[in-house]
C-alpha cells in the first residue's frame, strides 16, 4: 500500500509523526484520525486529494509513530494544542481540517479556539454524547494489557475494527493492522498506541460548537451507530455555518467504507468555500 512521505515534527515537547502527499505549495488539508487509530486510516483518501492539495495526516500523541506523553496526558485540550501547533508549523495560511470521530471533535475544538488558523472544517461521524456505559467501556480498554504479536503479518491478520460494521476489504484491514504495530523487542510486535488514550474526558462538544465560525460540513455514514442523521443535524444546528451530508452505504469508518465517495463529497463541498 503506497503511503505518504513520513516525517516528524516536535511540538509541545513531543515528537509527532505526520505523513504528506501532494504539493507543498498547494492548499493545505490536515487529516485527524479517530481514537486508538493512526494516520494510515487516510491512506486511501489522501492520494485522491493530493493532485490539488498539500495533504498532511497527523498521528496524535500516544498514537502510531508519535511519542507517548509521560506522565500520560491525552485529553482533548492536549490534542487540540498539538494540532494547532502542527498547523503553525505546516503553513502560514489557513488550513482545511478533516477529522473523523475523535479527530472531528478535536478539529472542532481547534476551529473554535484558533479561528485564525482554520479555513474550513469537516466533521466525520463524531460521537456527541457520553454515557456511564461508554465511560466504563473506555476504562476497561485502558486497563487491558498491551496487544502483542509474533509478526507484523499476524497483527494484520487479526486486526478488527471497533465498531465492527464495515465494507472495507480484507486487504485494507490487513494494511491497517500491519501499519498499527511496532517491534518493541525481537519477535514482539505491539499495538502502537498508549492504552491511556482511552482515559479522556467525557465527550461534550456542546459548549464550544457555537464558537466554530468557519464553514463546516458534518458528514456521517448512513448505517453508522455512532452518528445517525438526527445526531448530525443536531451538531450542525449548533454551528453557525454548517451543513449535513449522509454517505450512502457507509458505516462509522467512512474513509474505509467508501473512500472515493467520501473524498468526492468533501471535494464538492470545498468548491463552495
Amino acid at each position: 500500500m503506497p503511503c505518504g512521505a513520513a516525517r516528524s515534527l516536535t511540538v509541545n515537547a513531543l515528537a509527532l509523526e505526520i505523513a504528506e502527499w501532494g504539493r507543498g505549495d498547494a492548499r493545505p488539508l490536515l487529516l485527524l484520525h479517530s481514537l486508538a487509530a493512526h494516520l494510515h486510516w487516510w491512506d486511501w483518501t489522501a492520494p485522491l486529494w493530493a493532485p490539488q492539495h498539500h495533504v498532511v495526516a497527523l498521528d496524535f500523541r500516544g498514537h502510531g509513530g508519535s511519542a507517548r506523553a509521560d506522565p500520560p496526558a491525552y485529553g482533548f485540550d492536549e490534542h487540540a494544542s498539538d494540532a494547532a501547533a502542527v498547523l503553525s508549523a505546516l503553513s502560514p495560511d489557513r488550513v482545511v481540517l478533516i477529522g473523523h470521530s475523535m479527530g472531528a471533535f478535536v478539529g472542532a475544538l481547534v476551529a473554535a479556539r484558533y479561528p485564525e488558523r482554520v479555513e474550513a472544517l469537516v466533521m466525520a461521524d463524531m460521537l456527541s454524547a457520553w454515557t456511564a456505559e461508554q465511560a466504563a467501556a473506555a476504562e476497561r480498554q485502558a486497563g487491558r494489557p498491551p496487544g502483542d504479536f509474533v509478526t507484523r503479518e499476524e497483527a494484520g491478520a487479526r486486526f478488527r475494527l471497533q465498531p465492527p460494521e464495515t465494507t472495507a476489504t480484507v486487504e485494507m484491514l490487513r494494511h491497517l493492522g500491519e501499519a498499527g504495530v511496532r517491534e518493541t523487542a525481537p519477535g514482539v510486535w505491539r499495538l502502537a498506541f498508549d492504552r491511556a488514550v482511552f482515559r479522556h474526558p467525557p465527550v461534550d462538544p456542546w459548549p464550544f460548537l457555537p464558537d466554530v465560525r468557519c464553514p463546516t460540513l458534518v458528514i456521517h455514514g448512513e448505517g453508522s451507530r455512532i452518528m445517525d442523521r438526527a445526531a448530525a443535524e443536531r451538531v450542525a444546528a449548533a454551528i453557525p455555518r454548517a451543513s449535513v451530508a449522509t454517505l450512502p452505504g457507509a458505516f462509522h469508518h467512512l474513509a474505509l467504507d467508501a473512500p472515493g465517495d467520501f473524498a468526492a463529497a468533501i471535494d464538492e463541498w470545498m468548491t463552495t468555500l
